[in-house]
């Protein structure tokens, strides 16, 4: 199937030559192509005069198959190498004079493999070298079109044909005859075709190869890339229109044919290679090893054996390709039978690639069909398929390499934006410590100075003071005293808040009566400025928070707004809902506060506190201390002012109920699902263990619990089964396992071989998308 092949079918007219001569009256030959094809007379080692007009017949052969296949007369074959005279008479039909008019033509394929060519008598055309002996014979392989003046009804054609250089010997191919411009036609069409076929070999050469550098792990793009440079090869060298051989003069026709046979190597070896290689066996391997060893030595038989033997010598070992090509077909069928990665493809193209080539020898063989071989077809249809396929797995890497690309920059810009966030807070924490240190040595620096200094006094003058001077000092130490332990009161839930960070300490609780305590617990401070409270909570609110410092931020606000009230007036305290949230309002009749003001309060500039209505002292971390712990609970505190009229603070709390216990011990994971939830309004309570989920537990029950399956410790399965070993009957909360090892679906079954199909609602894997997960969770639950 390699070697003496065409590149395509040709489907002109065909008249066969019986005993040499060859009647083209019955056909209505008007000019239109037709091929010589039959059986023309055969004069072996002689080279008859082409004058004669009567010579003595010795023998007829088929032309379009070498001389050396067919026997003479004594049933014996003839040699390869030889010479010999080929004569063919051609009748035509009535023929106008053609002197003034379009001329007729030959198309003269390569006659292996140097040739004398006459009409009538008259040389018309000749290729390489032509005689008797190998010493003066020297071959050539380029093909010609002969323009014909002046023919008559009859034509004689005589062709002297000399080999000493190739297996393939005489007249393998065929001869058109007609007139010129269709000879040129056809001529070109082919010509046009063949470099069509290897522009697009080298094209795909290159791609394969591409391919191959771009994703090193496609080691079969490469081995492809070789297969089309040896196509290209075969396509230049060995199909009918020999393009190097018609480019180049005949001092390079030797060195092309060995070219030619290199082209077969290379198709053979990683062709079959691609083929053995696809059931990863080992006897399949072995064979490899022999294909490595046929290759290299039929490389050294090419380069190396002398030209008269190289293509008889090439032919067995050409034959023998068929044994890898059938061993190829057996590890492709095996492949096909374990459902190897594209086995399929490889088993349907190379299943073609052999038919077509079983058509290309019976072709061969049989050259009076009036067909010429498909030749490479047989080859385009085992390597398309191939392209094909390494086309599609490169657009399944890049898409999938594109996806990761995506993804990872996602995780890449969230990483950022969360170091960056990190390190905000934390140049945000530092500065607040600075701040917090620097403005509690001052002010703890003054009250204690002051009562320092009074009982200096006391101490010095104690026997003379009178009982009105020593109450009056009493009542002033007393002061500085409590005004120095509240300083401290701050300072230790602000480094409670600032240590423990997001990890709040939640549970659910009613708003109304944690106002009604902090109220209770500023009256007094009220009452001596003659202050009254307020209080409208028409609705009985409960909030899941940290309890302990959302009162923080009620006393914090509240008594600032007795603090900077005026005398005799008012502070309104007012619960309610809006939207999505429930709003705490606390309202002031006094100083207020201009624009400038509540911008530096809100900011993070260092400030010094202004004195009350009646003189009281501050630190300036209270509202500071109270933007930070709602921050932690994603609440907001807006602030409304006017100068000399009052302010008005409004506190908002998310109002849902929804509250989910996280436990994972991937900070990052959990973090990420946390965030998606509480978007959801979700209140997300975090736990990094198991044993930090159980303290949880004794404080709230939540709505939701999810644990993650495999942490240290505590895992998943004894956190789940503790948990329900401790609560309460009417504490029957729904629960899902999360894991890297969950299926991305069925995950009932791992449930129930543990079972827990009646305590845990779902098995899930955390490989979703934190935002699918959720979706996922949101629509398991009731």
């Amino acid at each position: 199937m390699f070697g003496t092949t065409s590149c395509r079918f040709d489907a002109y007219p065909t008249l066969l030559a019986k005993d040499g001569i060859l009647d083209a009256r019955t056909a209505n030959f008007s000019g239109e192509t037709i091929n010589l094809t039959g059986k023309w007379e055969f004069y072996w080692n002689e080279f008859l005069d082409p004058k004669q007009t009567s010579p003595e017949r010795k023998s007829y052969l088929k032309v379009g198959v070498p001389w050396f296949s067919q026997e003479n007369e004594d049933g014996e074959d003839y040699p390869s190498f030889g010479f010999a005279t080929y004569r063919l008479t051609v009748l035509l039909p009535e023929v106008e004079d053609t002197s003034d008019k379009e001329p007729y033509a030959l198309l003269v394929p390569v006659l292996h493999s140097a040739y004398k060519m006459y009409l009538n008598g008259e040389l018309i055309a000749e290729n390489g070298n032509l005689a008797k002996t190998a010493k003066d014979h020297i071959p050539s392989f380029q093909i010609k079109i002969v323009p014909l003046k002046g023919i008559s009804k009859k034509l004689d054609l005589v062709v002297h044909v000399s080999n000493f250089s190739h297996k393939y010997a005489g007249i393998h191919g065929i001869i058109r005859f007609g007139k010129l411009q269709n000879i040129i036609r056809i001529w070109n069409v082919n010509y046009t075709v063949t470099w069509i076929l290897m522009i697009f070999m080298a094209l795909l050469a290159i791609y394969h190869a591409l391919v191959y550098f771009i994703n090193r792990s496609e080691r079969n793009a490469l081995r492809m890339a070789f297969v089309y440079l040896g196509i290209l090869i075969l396509a230049s060298t060995l199909i009918e229109t020999k393009i190097l051989f018609n480019l180049f003069p005949d001092e390079y026709c030797v060195p092309l044919f060995r070219l030619s046979r290199l082209g077969i190597i290379l198709i053979m070896y990683f062709g079959a290679y691609i083929l053995l290689n696809l059931t990863q066996m080992r006897f399949f391997r072995r064979v490899i090893s022999f294909l490595k060893l046929y290759a290299l030595v039929f490389f050294g038989v090419a380069v190396l054996t002398p030209v008269s033997h190289l293509a008889e010598i090439s032919f067995y070992f050409e034959s023998a390709s068929a044994v890898f090509v059938f061993l190829g077909l057996i590890s492709v069928s095996v492949a096909l039978y374990f459902q190897r990665k594209e086995s399929r493809l490889y088993f349907f193209s190379l299943l073609l690639a052999i038919i077509g080539g079983l058509i290309d020898l019976f072709l061969i063989t049989n050259p009076n069909f009036g067909y010429r071989p498909m030749g490479l077809v047989s080859l385009y249809l085992f390597i398309f398929p191939q392209t094909l396929g390494v086309t599609f797995g490169l657009v399944r890497v890049y898409k999938r390499s594109e996806s990761l690309s995506k993804e990872l920059y996602k995780r890449k810009e969230a990483l950022e934006k969360k170091v960056k966030a990190r390190t905000l807070e934390l140049e945000k924490a530092n500065r607040w410590k600075a701040n917090f240190v620097s403005l509690i040595s001052h002010d703890l620096r003054s009250p204690l100075n002051s009562v320092n200094q009074i009982l200096d006094v006391i101490d010095f003058s104690f026997s003379e003071s009178t009982e009105e001077e020593k109450k009056k000092f009493l009542e002033i130490c007393k002061t500085g005293v409590t005004q120095s332990l509240r300083m401290l009161e701050q300072l230790l839930d602000v480094s409670r808040f600032d240590a423990i960070g997001t990890k709040l300490i939640q549970t659910r609780f009613c708003v109304n009566e944690l106002l009604n305590e902090i109220i209770e617990s500023v009256e007094p401070l009220a009452t001596l400025k003659g202050i009254r409270i307020q209080k409208e909570t028409p609705i009985q609110a409960e909030i899941i928070a940290d309890r302990t410092l959302i009162g923080e931020v009620f006393k914090n606000i509240l008594t600032n707004s007795i603090k900077y009230s005026y005398l005799n007036s008012e502070v309104w305290v007012g619960v309610s809902y809006k939207g999505k949230w429930l709003s705490v309002e606390i309202r002031d009749r006094g100083l207020g506060m201009s624009e400038e003001q509540i911008h530096k309060l809100t900011g993070e500039e260092n400030i010094k506190s202004l004195p009350g209505t009646a003189g009281e002292r501050g630190t300036g971390l209270g509202l500071q201390l109270c933007m930070n712990i709602l921050e932690a609970h994603f609440g907001k505190l807006r602030i409304k002012s006017v100068l000399g009229v009052g302010s008005s603070f409004e506190i908002s709390l998310s109002k849902s109920t929804k509250s989910v216990l996280l436990v994972d011990d991937s900070g990052n994971f959990r973090s990420d699902l946390a965030e998606v939830m509480r978007r959801n309004q979700w209140i997300v309570i975090e736990a990094g263990n198991g044993e930090e989920a159980l303290s949880h537990l004794s404080r709230i029950t939540p709505t939701l619990l999810i644990t993650d399956l495999q942490m240290p410790g505590m895992t998943g399965i004894s956190l789940i089964h503790e948990w329900e070993g401790r609560r309460h009957k009417d504490q029957k909360i729904p629960i899902i396992l999360i894991s890297s090892d969950a299926p991305l679906s069925g995950g009932d079954k791992f449930l129930e071989e543990e079972g827990l199909e009646s305590i845990v609602s779902a098995y899930l894997s955390k490989m979703y998308k934190a935002e699918d997960l959720c979706q996922q969770i949101e629509f398991i639950l009731p």
